[in-house]
C-alpha cells in the first residue's frame, strides 16, 4: 500500500526532502511551520498545501517532521489539534529533527497508547545533501516501523541505519554532532593563533592534511575560513542547543562529560556575542575578534 505522507517544517533542509520524497512519486502533503514560508517551489514538484495539523494528520499514514528542537515537536505531537489526537490509528509520525532522547521516549510511548508508532530518525548532511537526496538518517523505534518505511527514506537518503530502540537515533545523532563540533570548537581556537603568529594558511593546511590533526571538519573548514565564506548550513544556535541536550543526557545517566560543559561555555559566549543565527563556522569570529586578527588567505587544496 502507497503511504501518503504529511510534511511539517518545510524549511532549509525539508525542502529539498519533499522534493525528493515527489521525484520518487510519493503523495505528499506540507504544512508550513512558520508563518511566510514560501512554499511555491514545492507546489511546482507536486506537493498539496494544507493550512490546518489536523488536516494533515487525518489525510496521511506517514507524517513527518523537520524542526528545531523538542519544544517543537511536543506542541506537534502533544497540542490542540496535536498529532496525538488526529492520527489515524495505524500510522507513522516520523520526527526527522534533533531531538531530546528522553522526549521522544515519552512522546512515543504516548503515540503508541493511540495505536501510531514513532521513529526518530534525525538526519546529518547540509540544505545540498538534503536537494540530492543524499543525506545520512539514524533510526531509533520499532524495526518493524522501520521496515515499513525504509522506501520513504531510500526517496531522501544516501546512508540509513536502523541504530536500535527509540531514541538510539537521537543518543547516536547527539554522539556524532558532538565530535563534529568539538572539531570545530578547536579548529576556531587555533586559527586565530596560527593568524596572529603569522603562520601561512596555505603551510597550515599543507602539514595537517597529511598528519594526525586533519579531519573532514579541517578540510572544509579551513578553505571556507580562509574566503571568508560562512554560508548557512547548520546555525550556531542549533549547535548550541544540541550540545545542551549531550549534557542534559549526561546528568541524566550520571556520566560526567567535562569536554561538553568547556564546548557548550564556547557557545554560551558565541551566541551571547550575536552569533547565533550564523552558521556554526562562524564560531571563529568568536576568537578572532577576542584576538584582534582575521584568518584570511587562500587555499588550494592538496
Amino acid at each position: 500500500m502507497a503511504e501518503r505522507i504529511g510534511f511539517l517544517g518545510p524549511g532549509m533542509m525539508g525542502k529539498g526532502i519533499v522534493k525528493n520524497l515527489r521525484k520518487h512519486g510519493h503523495e505528499v502533503l506540507v504544512l508550513a511551520h512558520r508563518k511566510g514560508l514560501d512554499l511555491s517551489e514545492l507546489e511546482k514538484a507536486g506537493a498539496k498545501v494544507s493550512e490546518s495539523l489536523a488536516a494533515v494528520a487525518k489525510e496521511s499514514t506517514v507524517v513527518m517532521a523537520t524542526v528545531p528542537s523538542s519544544k517543537e515537536v511536543e506542541a506537534l505531537v502533544l497540542g490542540t489539534p496535536g498529532l496525538l489526537s488526529s492520527m489515524q490509528a495505524g500510522s507513522v509520525f516520523i520526527d526527522l529533527s534533533t531531538s531530546y532522547p528522553g522526549s521522544t521516549q515519552r512522546l512515543a510511548e504516548q503515540l503508541k497508547a493511540r495505536q501510531v508508532a514513532m521513529l526518530d530518525a534525525p538526519m546529518t548532511g547540509t540544505p545540498v545533501q538534503a536537494n540530492s537526496g543524499e543525506l545520512n538518517i539514524m533510526v531509533g523505534g520499532e524495526r518493524a516501523t522501520y521496515d515499513r518505511v525504509l522506501p520513504i527514506f531510500q526517496a531522501i537518503a544516501k546512508h540509513i541505519f536502523y541504530v536500535g530502540p527509540s531514541g538510539q537515533g537521537n543518543i547516536v545523532k547527539l554522539i556524532n554532532n558532538f565530535l563534529g563540533q568539538l572539531s570545530n570548537a578547536g579548529l576556531a581556537e587555533v586559527l586565530p593563533l596560527a593568524a596572529k603568529a603569522g603562520v601561512s594558511l596555505q603551510a597550515l593546511y599543507d602539514v595537517v592534511k597529511v598528519s594526525g590533526g586533519y579531519s573532514r571538519w579541517f578540510e572544509g573548514l579551513v578553505p571556507a575560513v580562509g574566503r571568508r565564506d560562512f554560508p548557512v548550513g547548520f546555525h550556531l544556535k542549533l549547535a548550541h542547543k544540541d550540545m545542551g541536550y549531550v549534557a542534559n543526557l549526561g546528568r541524566e545517566l550520571n556520566v560526567p562529560l567535562p569536554m561538553t560543559s568547556s564546548l557548550l561555555a564556547v557557545l554560551d559566549i558565541a551566541k551571547a556575542q550575536g552569533l547565533g543565527d550564523e552558521d556554526c563556522k562562524a564560531l571563529v569570529k568568536l576568537w578572532e575578534r577576542i584576538g584582534g586578527v582575521e584568518v584570511r588567505g587562500a587555499v588550494k587544496p592538496s
